[in-house]
């Protein structure tokens, strides 16, 4: 009976092994990791937007990326009309996805989205380190461009986006369409982005 019941009980463990669930990744393959530098600038009639800088990285799985990034900006100066109010603050970070066509290409398309959540604080004069005032915002920023490989471990991307902000409530009668707008961004990329053709 023991033998029985351990015979079975081995089958069901090798059957349960053999077995695989099919999943979202299941055929995702890794092969590279990266981090890096992101500028982002206002253009048209964004082009008094200030421009905001940050970082990021993720993971490489064939052309397509997933990570995270966090950006900042400061000094809104075009939105400041009154004199107790010295500076304006936007910051967010979140989810940093991506896809690129051809990445084996000297040049070749990049795509890429990210998706986060931050604040918007304003600071008066009042000496203190913290913002006086702050909302917290939810931001999403899809762009399109073209990436260059300068090395086999080094990429720049430059690229055209825009800015969506929602959830602007700070009382002092700003909108989110004083945060959102049209963006030329410039991202670094630095690691490993594998050897496949895709």
């Amino acid at each position: 009976m023991k033998k029985l019941i351990f015979g079975l009980m081995g089958l069901f463990l090798a059957l349960a092994v053999q077995a695989q669930h099919e999943t979202l990744f299941s055929n995702a393959r890794l092969s590279g990791a990266f981090g890096g530098p992101i500028v982002e600038m206002g253009i048209g009639d964004a082009r008094d937007m200030t421009t905001a800088v940050g970082g990021g990285g993720g993971l490489v799985f064939r052309n397509f990326f997933l990570g995270a990034y966090g950006v900042g900006s400061i000094d809104y100066d075009r939105l400041i009309e009154e004199e107790d109010i010295e500076e304006i603050e936007l910051g967010h970070g979140g989810i940093w996805l991506g896809y690129t066509l051809a990445p084996h290409r000297v040049l070749h398309l990049y795509t890429s989205a990210r998706l986060g959540w931050g604040g918007i604080g304003i600071d008066v004069t009042d000496n203190s380190p913290f913002p006086d005032d702050t909302d917290n915002v939810f931001v999403v920023t899809p762009e399109v461009g073209v990436e260059l490989n300068v090395t086999k471990w080094f990429r720049v991307a430059g690229t055209v986006g825009y800015r969506f902000i929602d959830g602007v409530e700070t009382g002092r009668g700003y909108r989110a369409d004083d945060f959102s707008g049209t963006l030329a961004n410039l991202t670094f990329r630095f690691g490993w982005f594998g050897w496949h053709r895709g």
